[in-house]
């Protein structure tokens, strides 16, 4: 059997449409290793057709741009260089033509590449989504190996790159995040009854936790703190977030968007479980007029734990002697004596003192 692959490319005007034959394959009897498609198959299979995608794109988006948009001429050719955009299925490699600005209008430079203006990033945000989400849960050169083993890359991955698109990712997260404010409660009871009935209450976790530093010098220096969290809903997936306390300059606001993204209203109650700590314990107010704040059961039990040892190790108070302990030792050397009376009329055998001899009667 022969399996042929082909790309129809329709433009949006009436230029007839285009065929690429991007894949071909042959296949003999059916067993398990000729059932479908191959890993290195459906890699190249990926890398055609997102070639032949990417150049009917550059090609009409080129062609949009040759006139001017003043004069209508079209633009002289000065050189072409070559542009590399890395994606999920391949490395692209594209020819940027560069054109002379027209004379009909005044232009900060005489040169100008459209190509490169329309794709100002190298990488794909596909592909730095990837990377930023594996990077989160392994290591960054596990990241790199485990992309190049699934995805038809085109070149080596290496950690480094991994990392430096995650900070990229991140560094975009943080500007995209709102100005910090002291409450983030807005309106009054009277607009908070008028809201859609809530969701059931949200349960959020809030602890912290220190780690060492890569550049620690001693002992003391090199340590900070991380406060990690995670907000549980009734339905839904739970989201999970984590910041540097001495470094995060918005931590509430941070807080804030994770639970106004899973549909926190004014109106809906909050529980947030943290372990008592002053800057944790902070962290929460004034996010929703519902909110209610408990002790973990963990940080619980070691409050009473610590409050039991103290509690053993405090010394016993000396009991005053009452007047019953006063006739108990009046009565007991009385009681002796009549017992040694006792047991010597009765004939039995009593000690003597040192010299004298013992009588038995």
């Amino acid at each position: 059997m022969k399996v042929t692959v082909r790309v129809t490319l329709e433009a949006d005007d009436d230029t007839p449409a285009v065929v690429h034959e991007v894949f071909a394959l042959a296949r003999g009897a059916l067993a398990s290793d000729t059932l479908g498609l191959h890993l290195d198959e459906a890699k190249d299979l990926l890398c055609a057709v997102q070639s032949a995608i990417v150049e009917e794109q550059v090609r009409g988006a080129l062609a949009a741009q040759v006139a001017c948009p003043d004069c209508g001429k079209a633009h002289r050719h000065k050189d072409a260089r070559e542009i590399v955009v890395r994606s999920l299925f391949g490395t692209l490699r594209l020819s940027s033509p560069r054109w002379w600005h027209c004379s009909c209008a005044i232009h900060q430079t005489r040169t100008f590449s459209p190509l490169a203006a329309l794709i100002a990033e190298r990488t794909t945000p596909e592909l730095q989504y990837l990377e930023a989400k594996f990077a989160g849960l392994v290591s960054y050169g596990l990241s790199a190996k485990l992309l190049a083993e699934i995805l038809p890359l085109g070149r080596p991955l290496h950690a480094i790159a991994v990392r430096l698109h995650a900070q990229a990712v991140a560094q975009r997260l943080e500007d995209e995040l709102g100005d910090e404010r002291w409450s983030f409660i807005d309106g009054c009871p009277a607009t908070w009854k008028d809201l859609p009935r809530p969701d059931l209450p949200l349960v959020v976790g809030l602890d912290g936790g220190y780690v060492h530093s890569s550049e620690q010098r001693s002992r003391r220096n090199g340590w900070f703190e991380v406060i990690a969290g995670k907000s549980m809903p009734d339905h839904g997936p739970a989201k999970s977030f984590a910041f540097v306390q001495t470094y995060d300059a918005k931590p509430k606001r941070r807080l804030f968007d994770v639970l106004a993204g899973q549909g926190m209203q004014s109106n809906q109650r909050v529980t947030f479980i943290t372990d008592g700590g002053e800057d944790i314990r902070d962290l929460p107010l004034y996010l929703n007029p519902q909110a209610e704040h408990l002790l973990d059961w963990f940080h619980v039990t070691m409050r009473i734990t610590v409050m039991a040892n103290m509690a053993k190790a405090c010394a016993p108070h000396p009991r005053t002697p009452t007047s019953r302990d006063h006739r108990r030792s009046i009565s007991l050397p009385a009681l002796a004596r009549s017992s040694s009376a006792s047991n010597g009329s009765s004939g039995t055998a009593t000690s003597s003192a040192p010299g004298e001899s013992s009588t038995t009667s």
